[in-house]
């Protein structure tokens, strides 16, 4: 009996150490993002103002649009995109318009909205049809608003 339960107490010690060495090892150990999600996205600006009033004011010819608030100006934007061949996509059926967009790169940092974004640009890539070109972008928008906008 003394035999056994001696066994069993170096089973348990040697285990205890072991287990101890392997879990310190991972610690220190630098780990690097299997999967690297672009947080980096193009935008279509329509255009800077200086308050919310005179933003809406001078956005009646666009159906759907997203604005950003930075450094006291509201940047209204009616296209998001991951790559620029489809940004510019968007961009040339404003100009059709008769609507100039600027193009600005903007940091977002919600990755749900990234990996959306993602699915949606599958769709932009396949699509050359103007008005589901802007279906999508209405998707999008409306994903923006609900995981971004809503969730800060």
């Amino acid at each position: 009996m003394k035999k056994t339960l001696f066994w069993i107490f170096a089973a348990l010690l040697s285990g205890a150490l072991l287990g101890s060495f392997t879990f310190d090892r991972y610690e220190n150990l630098n780990v690097e993002k299997v999967i690297n999600i672009n947080d980096k996205v193009y935008m279509a600006k329509y255009g800077e103002y200086k308050s919310e009033e005179e933003m809406i004011n001078n956005i009646s010819n666009v159906e759907r649009y997203i604005y950003i608030v930075e450094d006291g100006k509201y940047k209204a934007y009616v296209g998001v995109s991951t790559t620029s061949k489809n940004i510019k996509k968007i961009v040339d059926i404003y100009l059709n318009k008769n609507i100039k967009l600027d193009i600005e790169k903007i940091t977002i940092d919600n990755e749900e909205f990234i990996q959306n974004l993602n699915e949606y640009e599958k769709l932009l890539d396949a699509t050359v049809d103007e008005k589901s070109l802007l279906i999508i972008q209405n998707q999008i928008l409306s994903c923006y608003e609900e995981l971004v906008v809503n969730n800060e």
